[in-house]
């Protein structure tokens, strides 16, 4: 009976040990599946971090260029917004939170070097009153990358004006409103026009990344 019973105890030790080495080399592969899925997410973090850095240096870039080149029309405010170029791609490509931090550091930045307090104050006026009615229609009314941008070329003109007019206390400012408007029109058209195509070029890209 003894050796029965050792044989059983041999029969069932044998039985449990192949149990044990499955139930290690699952642990093992969750394990190894875990740190493939940190090392891959800390991956796609810095590669997000890339390109966020990438488009900041591009509109920044174009922003400095545009200030050399002289404006064809002696208005103050008037200009193409070469820049913003940049948001409506980050807007339409991965969302409206990068296109806020990227487009917030790019005013700071270029501020600090190239301007002083009150360029701040209007474009941070410009870039708020552009940005959120530019989000509105986007979202709900699922405005396209032109008529997006036209909104955000009038708006942006709208709150500089308004800036402008609390600062320095001047109603005549007021009298500049409707020729912004319109460059505001053009200008917005015209970075419309090409983000729209950039962002066709691109999204594939960034489908793959976020």
């Amino acid at each position: 009976m003894g050796e029965r019973k050792e044989k059983m105890i041999k029969v069932e030790e044998k039985m449990i040990e192949p149990k044990e080495k499955k139930i290690e080399a699952k642990e093992k592969k969750i394990a190894e599946n875990g740190k493939i899925k940190q090392t891959s997410q800390k991956r796609r973090s810095s590669l997000h971090l890339s390109i966020y850095a990438m488009f900041l240096a591009l509109s920044m870039i174009l922003a400095y260029v545009e200030a050399q080149l002289p404006t064809p029309i002696p208005i103050p405010g008037v200009k193409l917004g070469l820049a913003n170029l940049v948001s409506i791609l980050i807007l339409f490509s991965i969302g409206p939170i990068p296109t806020a931090l990227i487009s917030f550091l790019r005013i700071i930045l270029i501020s600090i070097l190239f301007g002083n307090g009150m360029t701040l104050s209007y474009s941070l006026s410009g870039f708020l009153c552009s940005f959120l009615m530019m989000i509105i229609f986007k979202n709900l009314f699922r405005f396209s990358t032109v008529s997006v941008s036209l909104i955000g070329g009038i708006f942006h003109n709208i709150g500089q004006v308004l800036m402008a007019a609390y600062l320095l206390k001047n109603a005549a400012l007021w009298y500049y409103l409707p020729y912004l408007l319109i460059a505001g029109s053009v200008a917005g058209l015209t970075i419309g026009i090409l983000g729209g195509i950039l962002v066709k070029r691109i999204n594939p890209f960034f489908c793959r990344y976020f």
